[in-house]
Protein backbone atom coordinates (compact mmCIF):
# COMPACT_ATOMS: atom_id res chain seq x y z
CA UNK A 1 0.00 0.00 0.00
CA UNK A 2 1.25 3.30 -0.84
CA UNK A 3 3.02 5.59 2.12
CA UNK A 4 -0.12 7.99 3.29
CA UNK A 5 0.63 11.87 3.17
CA UNK A 6 -0.81 14.85 4.86
CA UNK A 7 0.07 18.48 3.84
CA UNK A 8 -1.18 21.31 5.82
CA UNK A 9 -0.74 24.90 4.60
CA UNK A 10 -3.47 27.83 4.82
CA UNK A 11 -3.27 28.52 1.15
CA UNK A 12 -6.17 26.63 -0.49
CA UNK A 13 -4.03 26.73 -4.69
CA UNK A 14 -1.12 25.42 -2.96
CA UNK A 15 -2.76 22.40 -1.01
CA UNK A 16 -4.62 21.69 -4.05
CA UNK A 17 -1.21 21.49 -5.96
CA UNK A 18 0.39 19.61 -3.90
CA UNK A 19 -1.95 17.41 -3.45
CA UNK A 20 -2.36 16.44 -6.99
CA UNK A 21 1.47 16.13 -7.37
CA UNK A 22 1.77 13.92 -4.54
CA UNK A 23 -1.23 12.29 -4.99
CA UNK A 24 0.15 10.21 -8.26
CA UNK A 25 2.59 8.53 -6.14
CA UNK A 26 1.15 8.73 -2.51
CA UNK A 27 -2.22 8.59 -0.33
CA UNK A 28 -2.32 12.75 0.13
CA UNK A 29 -4.58 14.44 2.30
CA UNK A 30 -4.83 17.76 2.72
CA UNK A 31 -5.88 20.18 5.63
CA UNK A 32 -6.25 24.03 5.35
CA UNK A 33 -5.99 24.69 9.69
CA UNK A 34 -4.37 23.32 11.69
CA UNK A 35 -7.06 22.21 13.97
CA UNK A 36 -8.06 20.16 10.94
CA UNK A 37 -4.84 18.42 10.67
CA UNK A 38 -4.69 17.50 14.51
CA UNK A 39 -8.37 15.66 13.58
CA UNK A 40 -6.68 14.18 10.83
CA UNK A 41 -3.56 13.08 12.48
CA UNK A 42 -5.36 11.82 15.31
CA UNK A 43 -8.10 9.47 13.24
CA UNK A 44 -5.35 8.35 10.26
CA UNK A 45 -1.51 6.88 10.76
CA UNK A 46 0.06 8.97 8.23
CA UNK A 47 3.79 8.23 6.96
CA UNK A 48 4.74 11.94 6.55
CA UNK A 49 3.73 15.50 7.56
CA UNK A 50 4.24 18.16 5.12
CA UNK A 51 4.06 21.72 6.54
CA UNK A 52 4.07 24.41 4.53
CA UNK A 53 5.60 28.03 4.74
CA UNK A 54 2.09 29.90 5.13
CA UNK A 55 1.95 28.33 8.30
CA UNK A 56 3.17 30.44 11.63
CA UNK A 57 6.02 29.41 13.37
CA UNK A 58 3.86 28.98 16.25
CA UNK A 59 1.29 26.61 13.89
CA UNK A 60 4.25 24.27 12.63
CA UNK A 61 5.57 23.80 16.32
CA UNK A 62 2.00 22.95 17.62
CA UNK A 63 1.48 20.24 14.48
CA UNK A 64 4.87 18.54 15.12
CA UNK A 65 4.63 18.20 19.02
CA UNK A 66 0.82 16.97 18.08
CA UNK A 67 2.22 14.71 15.90
CA UNK A 68 5.15 13.15 18.20
CA UNK A 69 2.33 12.48 20.63
CA UNK A 70 1.01 9.94 18.50
CA UNK A 71 1.27 6.02 18.52
CA UNK A 72 2.49 6.01 15.27
CA UNK A 73 5.28 8.82 14.54
CA UNK A 74 5.23 10.28 11.28
CA UNK A 75 8.01 12.04 9.47
CA UNK A 76 7.95 15.92 9.41
CA UNK A 77 8.93 18.10 5.99
CA UNK A 78 8.59 21.94 6.36
CA UNK A 79 8.78 23.93 3.30
CA UNK A 80 10.42 26.87 2.87
CA UNK A 81 9.77 29.39 -0.32
CA UNK A 82 12.08 28.77 -3.03
CA UNK A 83 15.64 30.83 -2.66
CA UNK A 84 14.78 31.38 1.53
CA UNK A 85 17.17 29.79 3.70
CA UNK A 86 15.50 27.17 6.08
CA UNK A 87 14.62 28.47 9.49
CA UNK A 88 15.85 26.43 12.63
CA UNK A 89 12.41 25.78 14.40
CA UNK A 90 14.43 23.49 16.86
CA UNK A 91 12.11 20.92 15.93
CA UNK A 92 14.93 18.14 16.02
CA UNK A 93 13.29 15.85 13.54
CA UNK A 94 11.96 17.67 11.24
CA UNK A 95 13.25 18.07 7.75
CA UNK A 96 13.24 21.43 5.64
CA UNK A 97 13.44 21.65 1.71
CA UNK A 98 12.18 24.17 -0.96
CA UNK A 99 8.51 24.43 -1.69
CA UNK A 100 9.03 23.62 -5.28
CA UNK A 101 7.05 20.71 -7.27
CA UNK A 102 10.77 18.82 -7.82
CA UNK A 103 12.26 19.50 -4.29
CA UNK A 104 8.80 18.87 -2.78
CA UNK A 105 7.95 14.90 -4.56
CA UNK A 106 12.00 14.25 -4.36
CA UNK A 107 12.16 15.12 -1.04
CA UNK A 108 9.39 13.00 0.24
CA UNK A 109 9.99 10.24 -1.89
CA UNK A 110 13.39 9.84 -0.38
CA UNK A 111 12.17 10.30 3.59
CA UNK A 112 9.55 7.76 2.58
CA UNK A 113 12.08 5.24 1.09
CA UNK A 114 9.58 5.15 -2.43
CA UNK A 115 11.45 5.08 -5.74
CA UNK A 116 9.03 7.50 -7.80
CA UNK A 117 10.93 5.86 -11.26
CA UNK A 118 9.17 2.68 -10.22
CA UNK A 119 5.98 3.59 -10.08
CA UNK A 120 5.64 5.78 -13.63
CA UNK A 121 4.81 3.85 -16.34
CA UNK A 122 3.84 5.29 -20.42
CA UNK A 123 -0.41 4.70 -21.43
CA UNK A 124 -0.36 2.90 -24.58
CA UNK A 125 -2.89 4.87 -27.10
Amino acid sequence: MSPQVLLVSRDAMLLQTRQLILGAFFRAKGAGRVREAEELISTLPFDLIILCYTLSEGECRRVIQFAAAQKRRPQILILTPAGDPPEDLGTGDAVMTEAGPYYLLKKSAELLGVDIRAKTSLVAV
